[in-house]
């Protein structure tokens, strides 16, 4: 009777325990299976941003004439762009930059060279503008104090005499 037990427990342990193996086994191949799917429809999302990017790019260039649809999110991009452009300036006066016309990296005002794309950077214009009326300010100050010192102490020898 005991082994009638232990020979049926034995056989019920064997059956779950290919059971647990076989679902295990079946788990592994469904996970790895939707993986390669993913893998599969990743490759077709990046052909499918190539293929917007080319479109794009010949929109802009003129070379390809677009529906209504597609003109429209060609000017959805250009309104993005502006808008990005423009925070960049905002942002890179807020640090003390300015942005570098070829590669749009933010770059020290002072460089004449972007560091990044190595591409030439024009001064800074509305830095000079704005320390011109400074540098013309102090040297209006020195002027000015350099006539009240003349005329004082040209009050001095006057009461002397």
């Amino acid at each position: 009777m005991s082994e009638d037990f232990f020979g049926d427990l034995g056989k019920s342990i064997s059956r779950y325990t290919q059971n647990a193996v076989d679902k295990t086994s079946t788990f592994f191949e469904a996970t790895k299976i939707s993986a390669q799917i993913s893998t599969e429809q990743k490759e077709i999302d990046k052909l499918y941003q190539k293929i917007g990017e080319t479109v794009y790019r010949r929109a802009e260039s003129r070379q390809m004439q677009l529906d209504d649809d597609l003109a429209a999110f060609v000017e959805e991009i250009r309104s993005h762009r502006e808008q990005i452009s423009s925070r960049r300036k905002d942002l890179a006066d807020v640090k003390g930059k300015k942005v570098c016309p070829s590669c749009g990296e933010l770059i020290p005002r002072e460089v004449a060279f972007c560091p990044k794309c190595g591409a030439p950077s024009p001064a800074d214009e509305d830095r000079e503008e704005a320390d011109q009326p400074k540098e013309d300010t102090a040297e209006q100050e020195a002027e000015e104090s350099a006539s009240t010192t003349e005329e004082a102490a040209g009050s001095v020898k006057e009461g002397q005499q």
